[in-house]
């Protein structure tokens, strides 16, 4: 399924580029990216928000401002989300469900760095939570495809 999304994007962008008038390549773009799991292993809304406000620019109608407040607004969700995460991480540093909690949110919103942080500071309180171990290999999957160092990565060296 990661493929054919990642397929799904590479055509998205190739229509984007042939015909960049057409609103409704970007207003598909933008949904795709807005569930975007399987590319990345987190929504991008925020590059979501940009495809709808191109299309809306281009084709406006109801449907692609629908889109692009749903793109603003979850794009604010996670920001709101990754501040209480802070919050609680900051209030009981050494409890491993709140380190990693905020390592999943900051996962979400792209902030792979500090995401490995936390999941690692998570797992070393509490070495043997799968689902902790399981984001963090899914973050450096994610974080090898960018090219960016993992700690892993660093290991090996």
């Amino acid at each position: 399924m990661a493929g054919q999304k990642a397929e799904a994007e590479k055509y998205y962008l190739r229509a984007i580029q042939l015909e960049p008038t057409k609103g409704n390549s970007y207003m598909h773009y933008g949904k795709l990216l807005l569930h975007a799991t399987c590319i990345t292993s987190s929504p991008r809304p925020e590059e979501a928000a940009v495809m709808a406000e191109e299309a809306a620019a281009l084709d406006g109608g109801e449907f692609r401002r629908g889109l692009q407040r749903r793109a603003h607004a979850q794009a604010s969700l996670n920001e709101a989300a990754e501040r209480q995460y802070e919050r609680a991480a900051s209030l009981r540093p050494d409890y491993p469900a709140a380190l990693m909690n905020l390592g999943a949110i900051l996962h979400l919103n792209g902030k792979l760095p500090e995401a490995e942080a936390k999941y690692l500071r998570a797992l070393q309180l509490k070495p043997d939570d799968a689902i902790t171990r399981s984001n963090l290999r899914k973050l450096w999957n994610i974080m090898e495809r960018q090219g960016l160092r993992t700690t892993a990565s660093q290991a090996n060296t």
